[in-house]
């Protein structure tokens, strides 16, 4: 007996990626990204995600001046938490009796199977990157949250224009004549010095901006390593930094900062783009099978994270 679409979908989704229709509309350059990086991590979540905080030098610490002079006895409060609240995102996957009945054959059916599933990966992936440039949407929290254009600003509970601990870094540029000077600026305020263990890994910006820098670079200044020749230069590199850049930063000039140890995409432990069983629609002919994630992206070191922004844009 030959397999329904709901069967061959719930047996082939885990391959599915195998044979992909032909993306008109995703990249997803960030996501991909972030994923080689280790930016995308998995954990059993509870009501909120926490993130503890080493956020001060021990206030105590002193050279003594006399053999036995009294230190403090002040109680010692060197760690706090980010809390963020987990969003949640669903991909509804819709398909008909009619496409049942107009797709017998083998063949027909494995096509549109690895359409629907394809598609629902793709848009998972999209809409996730899109949202990533954003502030908040629906408690889904975006860079323009994490990092901002003067560095202050609450995130994860933590108002950074009280607690300064907690500002991310910023530099302006002009143009083409000073944008690796502020690239430079704010790599150096977010690695805090030479041989840093959380030196920016990541840097992202609009395809314009990447440009304008990529034009200011000598041939051997441009790529990060020589696996990069192999792939044909596809990646940008600035000091430890691969630089992409998506088509949803927007135009507005400005290049975000970032490493995967300070910030990431925290996600549900087997709810990660995770697809239910096929379930006949109510009152219509048809078949929903969903993907769902629950996930939020996470920072325990905003000081370790930067932009650098066109003077006029911000």
């Amino acid at each position: 007996m030959a397999l329904t679409i709901s069967q061959g979908l719930a047996i082939s989704f885990p391959a599915i990626q195998k044979k992909k229709a032909e993306n008109q509309w995703a990249e997803s350059a960030l996501m991909h990204e972030m994923d080689r990086q280790g930016g995308i991590k998995t954990k059993a979540l509870g009501s909120t995600i926490e993130a503890p905080l080493d956020y001060q030098r021990n206030p105590g610490t002193a050279f003594l001046a006399t053999e036995l002079q009294a230190h403090s006895m002040n109680k010692t409060e060197v760690v706090t938490a980010a809390s963020y609240t987990p969003a949640e995102l669903v991909v509804p996957m819709v398909w008909s009796y009619r496409d049942e009945a107009l797709n017998t054959e083998e063949t027909q059916k494995v096509d549109l199977i690895d359409t629907i599933a394809n598609n629902g990966l793709d848009s998972h992936d999209d809409f996730l990157e899109q949202y990533l440039f954003s502030t908040s949407t629906n408690g889904f929290l975006g860079l323009q949250t994490h990092i901002t254009f003067a560095g202050t600003g609450s995130d994860g509970g933590i108002d950074s224009s009280v607690n300064t601990f907690w500002r991310n870094q910023t530099a302006t540029y002009i143009d083409d004549t000073d944008i690796e000077s502020a690239f430079t600026t704010v790599w150096n305020q977010c690695a805090k010095g030479s041989g840093a263990k959380l030196m920016p890994t990541l840097m992202v910006s609009d395809a314009s901006t990447q440009s304008l820098f990529e034009g200011t670079q000598q041939a051997n200044q441009r790529w990060v390593d020589t696996d990069e020749l192999k792939a044909g230069f596809k990646i940008l590199g600035f000091k430890t930094c691969r630089f992409v850049f998506s088509l949803y930063s927007g135009n507005f000039g400005a290049t975000y900062f970032l490493n995967m140890k300070s910030f990431n995409l925290t996600v549900a432990k087997g709810f990660f783009r995770k697809k239910d069983e096929a379930a006949p629609i109510q009152n219509a002919t048809g078949y929903v099978s969903r993907l769902y994630s629950a996930l939020q992206t996470v920072v325990d070191n905003r000081s370790r994270l930067g932009i650098a922004a066109k003077t006029g844009a911000v």
